[in-house]
């Protein structure tokens, strides 16, 4: 596999602003960008959603910690709903993360070699199910909280070219830690 970078940390939340002002205080994570009610079928794909993708909806916003490489992406999903499962463990127990993304250069050959490693399970079991490209986003889809950044129609344009050219999966390893590889995302 040829990864490039660390990509993000996932986590899902039940209210997407109130998840950005938890993160800004807690950690003093800067919030950079946030897609409101994002429907796109490509995307619901390749998180494990084939049946019924055009009915996937959720808010996604990236957050930066400062001094770090680390990014948050914050998802509150409306369809599926978001549900409250999460519980506390001792730190000695097996509990993981939502998903840890790694950005890869070669997504197909990726995907193979992980499908034949032990003690993986794929998002979804379907045959059908593999790395999908997220299909095109526009401008109005996706809002900076720079004023700067969100004034500049040739900043917006890049990022949905780059996310528009974007494929990715998912798996769960044995200790269960979601992992997303992802090929094409620019941060």
């Amino acid at each position: 596999m040829k990864f490039t970078d660390f990509a993000h940390i996932n986590i899902v939340v039940d209210d997407i602003d109130e998840g950005i002002k938890y993160y800004e205080q807690l950690l003093e994570a800067k919030p950079i960008q946030i897609f409101r009610e994002f429907s796109n079928i490509g995307f619901a794909k390749a998180a494990g959603f084939l049946e019924h993708p055009e009915l996937v909806k959720l808010s996604i916003a990236f957050m930066e910690i400062p001094g770090t490489k680390l990014t948050l992406e914050l998802m509150e999903y409306y369809e599926p709903v978001t549900t409250d499962a999460k519980h506390r463990e001792d730190v000695n127990k097996i509990n993981g993360v939502r998903h840890v993304a790694l950005e890869i250069q070669n997504i197909d050959e990726a995907f193979k070699y992980i499908k034949t490693c032990p003690d993986i399970t794929l998002i979804n079991p379907s045959e059908q199910y593999g790395p999908y490209k997220i299909d095109d986003i526009t401008a109005d889809e996706v809002q900076f909280f720079e004023a700067d950044m969100e004034a500049d129609g040739n900043i917006k344009k890049q990022l949905c070219q780059t996310i528009s050219n974007t494929y990715y999966f998912y798996f769960i390893d044995k200790y269960g830690v979601q992992w997303e590889f992802e090929q094409g995302h620019d941060y």
